[in-house]
């Protein structure tokens, strides 16, 4: 009977490190996190991440996933809902291909952003702030108040990366 308890363990074992493996070579070795977002209100989190086909191109369906980390809630992930979707921190794509797109927040459409290949083939999210071209790592909402159909948005920081000189950049926007 040990031997077949010894058998089974092994057989598990190695299946989850195969498992393992075919997990990340689908991922063709790319981080899936693009950005995410804070906000004032909670440590919950909006997280973004790359949705690649099989072939290591753009989902042209769905190139990026969002939902939640909610850390209020013992670090629950649960999607968004119709309403976040459709009226905050949704994305409208404006131009789609297999390794580049074209998108805007449902929220704020003052400002494209694009999912591409930086220099050394990973895809990121990439915007013009203050006349340069930034990398984007996390946008910041400050929420002082109001409502939930109308939040008092005293501030939005936009946190990146000038893709020329590799310093950080916080460009701070007031509704």
């Amino acid at each position: 009977m040990k031997k077949y308890k010894n058998r089974t363990l092994f057989i598990l074992i190695i299946s989850f490190i195969l498992i393992s493996f075919t997990a990340k070579e689908e991922n063709h070795g790319i981080s899936k996190s693009l950005f995410k977002i804070e906000r004032s209100k909670d440590s919950d989190e909006i997280v973004y991440d790359i949705n690649l086909t099989t072939f290591g191109k753009l989902n042209t369906e769905n190139p990026i996933n969002i939902y939640w980390i909610k850390h209020t809630n013992s670090n629950k992930i649960e999607p968004l809902s119709w309403i976040q979707k459709k009226f905050s921190y949704g994305l409208t794509f404006l131009d789609i291909g297999d390794n580049k797109a074209k998108f805007q927040f449902v929220s704020y459409g003052y400002r494209n952003f694009e999912i591409k290949k930086n220099t050394n083939g990973d895809f990121k999210v990439f915007t013009n702030s203050q006349n340069k071209e930034v990398a984007v790592k996390r946008i910041f909402i400050q929420i002082d108040g109001g409502t939930f159909w109308f939040p008092n948005i005293t501030k939005v920081e936009l946190h990146a990366i000038d893709i020329k000189t590799g310093k950080d950049l916080i460009e701070t926007i007031v509704p």
